[in-house]
């Protein structure tokens, strides 16, 4: 009696030929992979675009205090704008 060939089923690693993770689990764990990337490069260029926004404040503020002037305010204003 070969204890291994007669219960070779219950030693078989738990995933090896498993329906439920070949077609379900992998799917599903790269889906949230690409979800999560996603997710990360859009709030990354949304952080971007929001501190363009603040600098365009900025320079709108400078620019009716008098500091700098209408020249100087369009070149600025053109280099952020550039980067959309």
């Amino acid at each position: 009696m070969d204890f291994q060939e007669d219960y070779q089923y219950h030693f078989e690693r738990i995933f090896q030929d498993s329906f439920m993770f070949q077609y379900l689990l992998q799917p599903l764990i790269l889906f949230l992979i690409i979800i999560l990337i996603y997710v990360f490069i859009k709030k990354k260029l949304l952080r971007d675009e929001k501190e363009d926004l603040e600098s365009l404040k900025l320079l709108q503020e400078l620019l009716d205090s008098g500091t700098i002037n209408d020249n100087e305010f369009q070149n600025k204003k053109n280099r952020i704008t550039s980067k959309w």
